[in-house]
């Protein structure tokens, strides 16, 4: 769900017109059958439930994982197809994330271990696998969220949630207009720019 070019039709691999060097996406996809949640997942979007607790509160579960570099198993990968992990400190003393890096060369700098495109990055171990997870839902569920990390960068699942209840779950419309202005707020706090954010909110029934 980060911003990227279209990847539909042919696909950002095999379209000469789209260069995806540099350029990429991340996927998370979630489909319900019955009572189970299927959902597949590349990069650091994200999907939680808000589930019901037997005290009458709401609490946050995450559905996906986010593939991060940092992730102990994603870096070994990356690490094993000779790319390096670091995050870069700032003349401030702050330091940044870690990301991918080539093994020669200070680049490209991706922020998380699988994407759709960033062909430079997959030369140092990044991947496009989908990691598969499956929920059997409850009638405790109660709300879906998915999410680019727009919204997850500076807020935690339970915040998100505890947001939401404060609506009295009002319309999804409204929630979704709420949660993308207090991420901006944070971004803009924290860092000065603004992410692409990217949110869904559905009410389970």
């Amino acid at each position: 769900m980060r911003q990227g070019h279209n990847t539909h039709a042919r696909g950002i691999d095999t379209d000469a017109s789209i260069d995806t060097e540099f350029s990429g996406t991340t996927a998370v996809l979630s489909c319900i059958r019955g009572r189970t949640l299927h959902v597949a997942n590349i990069g650091d979007s994200r999907i939680i439930l808000g589930r019901q607790t037997k005290k009458g509160g709401m609490k946050a579960v995450e559905v996906s994982l986010d593939h991060k570099p940092d992730r102990e198993d994603e870096q070994k990968r990356i690490v094993a197809k000779g790319g390096r992990v670091f995050a870069v400190e700032y003349d401030d003393g702050e330091t940044g994330p870690p990301r991918v890096w080539l093994g020669h060369l200070d680049i490209p700098g991706l922020a998380m271990s699988r994407s759709l495109g960033d062909s430079v990055a997959h030369t140092a171990g990044v991947i496009s696998e989908p990691e598969m997870f499956k929920t059997t839902l409850t009638e405790d569920d109660k709300i879906m969220v998915i999410a680019s990390d727009g919204l997850w960068e500076f807020m935690t699942n339970q915040e998100v949630i505890d947001m939401i209840m404060s609506t009295k779950m009002a319309e999804p419309r409204k929630v979704v207009d709420m949660l993308v202005t207090e991420a901006s707020s944070r971004w803009m706090k924290e860092e000065q720019v603004i992410d692409d954010t990217t949110v869904i909110v559905a009410y389970l029934r």
